[in-house]
């Protein structure tokens, strides 16, 4: 009998042991078949130190599901529902369901997702003060082709960003319904390349350019809401802005401004913007880091110097960012890396001079820059797909350039300003 109890009891833990198996092949398999969000964006309208704005992108396969976010600290149990805003995607069968939530904790870890069976990813807010350094991913001209824009997303994500700053001309969609699948391949590639191998997703904050909009620049065409909507459908709709649409600012506790300006593309760049300009910068005097963002560039490194927009932004931005003292602007369009020397009334000054960065080749086809001793105003210039890696401290900005193979290209420290 006691062999009999023995072999029972053998058998008895065999079977569970087995079904314990069973249980927990189909929970992998679970894991694996979690569903991912055709689109997936995270953003700031308001202040990035409390607040998140998620946008989950569903297929019309998917528009049965409930409209609403499911959140919580990361780590915990409890799930915590945020009602969704549904609206279109332009001119498409898919939906998004935006959330911004407030009230959150500065320098906290979050997690999200779109539903009980999809995965689950996180975000971390921003530090209220700069303890430690922050890493930012800044670039712009985003997809001429997927592939390239992939590879240079996977050379900034090596950095580990804490945010991204894309600074116009992202899917080179041109405002058209018929380019909708660009924006379909630009949203897979963020889902699929903008993302930590452990779920955490950087917020990207993105400017208008000029293929954002159908005729590239406002010409007089854009005096109301219906208009941004028929002239500049998926911009609008595809990213949470904050203020004014076009232009507008975000304060990163005491530390960071971002003041995003809009290069004649919905928006003139003089009159009311350029007022804008002038007061928001010189109301945010102690901000070590005042950092202007926008399209088209002051300072070329392929076109034209005196390309009508780029004399227009000399003549009304330039003035009002050595009056405030910025040293470091982010300029696009292009399709080149290049760095100026540090610029202030038309000369070379490294003591009060600002240093524009960029020219817009994240994920496009590069052009031929200027020789570089043939425009004073050039430090260096390269046809090259790149990122620039921004770390800020509190009394400098330490910044690498990488190409989309991840090697350097360029590196230059920028002192914080001086109030």
């Amino acid at each position: 009998m006691r062999k009999i109890s023995l072999i029972q009891s053998l058998l008895s833990s065999f079977a569970g042991l087995t079904w314990l198996a069973a249980i927990t092949a189909t929970h992998a398999l679970s894991a694996e078949q979690l569903s991912t969000p055709s689109g997936l964006i995270l953003t700031w309208r308001n202040n990035p130190c409390t607040t998140i704005t998620i946008d989950w992108h569903r297929l019309a396969s998917e528009t049965h599901a409930p409209a609403e976010i499911q959140a919580r600290p990361r780590g915990s149990a409890e799930w915590q529902s945020h009602a969704a805003e549904r609206s279109p995607f332009p001119h498409s069968d898919r939906v998004i369901d935006r959330v911004e939530i407030k009230g959150l904790k500065p320098g906290t870890d979050y997690e999200f997702r779109g539903s009980a069976t999809s995965k689950v990813y996180w975000f971390r807010t921003m530090p209220l003060t700069l303890e430690k350094p922050l890493v930012i991913a800044a670039g712009g001209d985003i997809r001429h082709r997927k592939d390239w824009m992939e590879a240079t997303n996977r050379a900034a994500m090596a950095h580990q960003p804490d945010f991204i700053i894309w600074g116009g001309d992202l899917a080179y969609a041109d405002g058209d319904p018929k380019n909708i699948n660009r924006w379909y391949e630009f949203l897979e590639a963020m889902v699929t390349t903008l993302v930590t191998e452990d779920g955490r997703v950087p917020p990207v904050v993105a400017c208008i350019g000029n293929h954002e909009v159908r005729g590239h620049y406002h010409k007089d065409r854009m005096k109301r809401a219906a208009d941004r909507a028929e002239l500049a459908p998926f911009f609008y709709q595809l990213f949470a802005f904050p203020g004014q649409p076009g232009y507008g600012v975000l304060d990163f506790g005491d530390y960071l401004s971002l003041v995003f300006g809009d290069s004649d593309h919905s928006n003139p760049i003089g009159g009311k913007q350029t007022e804008w300009m002038r007061e928001t910068l010189a109301s945010r005097k102690t901000f070590p880091h005042l950092i202007p963002v926008y399209h088209v560039p002051a300072w070329p490194s392929v076109r034209k110097f005196d390309e009508p927009t780029c004399v227009n932004i000399r003549n009304h931005w330039v003035p009002l960012f050595e009056e405030n003292g910025i040293r470091l602007a982010l300029e696009n369009h292009d399709h080149a890396y290049k760095r100026t020397v540090p610029i202030f009334q038309g000369e070379k000054n490294t003591e009060k001079g600002v240093t524009y960065m960029g020219d817009g080749s994240w994920g496009t086809e590069t052009r031929e820059v200027h020789p570089v001793d043939q425009a004073w105003y050039l430090q260096t210039a390269k046809s090259v797909r790149h990122a620039i890696i921004i770390t800020l401290h509190k009394d400098r900005k330490a910044i690498r350039v990488i190409g989309s193979d991840g090697k350097d290209i360029d590196q230059v420290t920028i002192p914080a300003r001086k109030h």
